[in-house]
């Protein structure tokens, strides 16, 4: 994953523009904070994020899948 940050000003009717180099066509998440707002701790965030997955459920928390304990 891969991620960039933007200041930018807020245009007419709230609008914002982006620019990305990303093909045409690409899907993107966009968190939009205050500029002087702290974000919130993206590492924790990712984290738990990554809890909810499918691979994390259903391989990472196999018990067949804990070799580490076996060594």
């Amino acid at each position: 994953m891969s991620a960039t940050q933007q200041i930018v000003t807020v245009g007419e009717y709230g609008l914002v523009a982006l620019y990305i180099s990303k093909p045409t066509g690409s899907r993107v998440r966009v968190w939009v904070f205050d500029e002087d707002e702290t974000p919130p701790n993206d590492t924790l965030e990712l984290a738990c994020l990554q809890e909810a997955t499918w691979f994390a459920r259903a391989v990472l928390a196999n018990p067949a899948e804990d070799v580490w304990n076996d060594l």
